[in-house]
């Protein structure tokens, strides 16, 4: 596998692409069932943030549109050049911008006013996280099913990720009791939403594998494995916050509560920073190899997310 200086930005920007969108619309889910728990500063603060992650996710999608370009011509010109950004947007990319930015749009009046997003925003997020599943091979008679399970999957992973930004933001003050509350509300609510994500992320790299010995034998399945890995990381992070340093700050004294308050934002960026390690691999999964088992076979050659 050889990787060049353009492989590498299309990689970087792929992550950067991952985290802004998945963050933005898991933060719209986070104001929805949490709103109530929130001060109107924070929704301010909360909503701003959110509004420059999906204007980041816009931009980092038409940027990836260039660098592939690029990429494939090996060098700069690429980006000028009329036949090869067609090729990649008629390829995928573009539906798939095109539905990332329907979709910020319709959620587009939830981070304009203080109020809680409604049916249309929380459609509208959906939408832009599922997006991802809209790129690829995955869309044959006999595929259709692995698609909606790659939109499931990354409904799922945005409900996780966006909310530990807000959450994180909520643990710098004070107010530990109300910082516990929600991360208590999410606590619950993550449960459902990870066995979702680990379910779906099994069943559909059990589909672009074929069988378990291309974990070790292909670059895919090399990658796949360091991405699992940081993930097992990241739910021991999440178990931690949730078994441990939440009860802690719901329960403990004044002085401790902060204290364990302090742990909690600090476990928090821990999530944070590997789950930036996990888009970095799974922008390497979806750019730099493919799953050979599943080409050989004739049914998928790359996935996006997966």
């Amino acid at each position: 596998m050889t990787v060049g200086p353009w492989d590498v930005a299309a990689l970087a920007v792929k992550a950067i692409l991952y985290g802004a969108t998945l963050g933005a619309a898991g933060g719209l889910f986070f104001l929805a069932y949490g709103a109530s728990l929130l001060q109107p500063i924070d929704r301010v603060s909360i909503r701003r943030r959110l509004a420059i992650l999906a204007v980041l996710s816009i931009a980092a999608s038409l940027a990836r549109i260039l660098l592939t370009a690029a990429s494939m011509s090996g060098d700069a010109s690429g980006m000028l050049d009329a036949g090869l950004l067609a090729l990649v947007w008629h390829g995928g990319e573009g539906r798939s911008v095109l539905i990332r930015a329907a979709g910020f749009l319709l959620a587009a009046p939830a981070l304009a006013a203080d109020r809680r997003p409604g049916v249309g925003a929380i459609a509208g997020a959906a939408g832009a996280a599922t997006s991802f599943a809209w790129v690829g091979h995955a869309h044959g008679d006999d595929l259709r099913w692995t698609a909606v399970i790659v939109g499931i999957h990354l409904v799922a992973a945005a409900f996780w990720v966006g909310a530990l930004w807000p959450l994180r933001f909520l643990a710098r003050g004070d107010e530990a009791a109300r910082v516990a509350a929600a991360a208590v509300r999410f606590g619950n609510a993550a449960l459902a939403a990870v066995s979702v994500l680990i379910a779906a992320g099994v069943a559909v790299l059990g589909t672009l594998l074929g069988n378990a010995s291309a974990l070790w034998r292909s670059d895919y399945g090399r990658t796949a494995c360091i991405k699992l890995t940081l993930v097992a990381c990241l739910l021991g992070f999440a178990a931690l916050n949730k078994l441990r340093l939440t009860p802690r700050v719901a329960a403990g004294a004044a002085g401790h509560r902060a204290a364990a308050a302090r742990a909690l934002r600090r476990s928090i960026a821990a999530e944070m920073v590997l789950a930036g390690a996990v888009f970095l691999a799974t922008a390497a999964l979806t750019t730099l190899t493919g799953p050979a088992p599943a080409a050989e076979h004739g049914r998928i050659r790359c996935m996006p997310w997966c």
